[in-house]
């Protein structure tokens, strides 16, 4: 996994991790936003780039959980499918 320290210190070179959540509902965004405070509050350790963004999900909920019942259904459905 990809560390900070093996990164310069200016944010803008990092190679952050692309990902989207998506959740059919209010209430699962709410859910998962309350998960990444939990895992943001707790004893893990950030200095790997992924996990860290991951904690800090929850500060930028806007554009990293996305709800949308009808892609999360489409998504939900092709990965049974294999």
């Amino acid at each position: 996994m990809k560390r900070y320290e093996n990164y310069p210190e200016d944010a803008k070179l990092i190679d952050f991790t692309k990902f989207v959540i998506v959740v059919p509902t209010e209430n699962d965004r709410k859910e998962m936003v309350e998960a990444t405070k939990h895992i943001h509050n707790s004893d893990i350790d950030t200095d790997y780039i992924t996990v860290n963004q991951l904690a800090h999900v929850y500060e930028e909920d806007d554009f990293q959980i996305v709800v949308d019942e009808n892609l999360y259904n489409r998504i939900k459905t092709r990965s049974y499918e294999n």
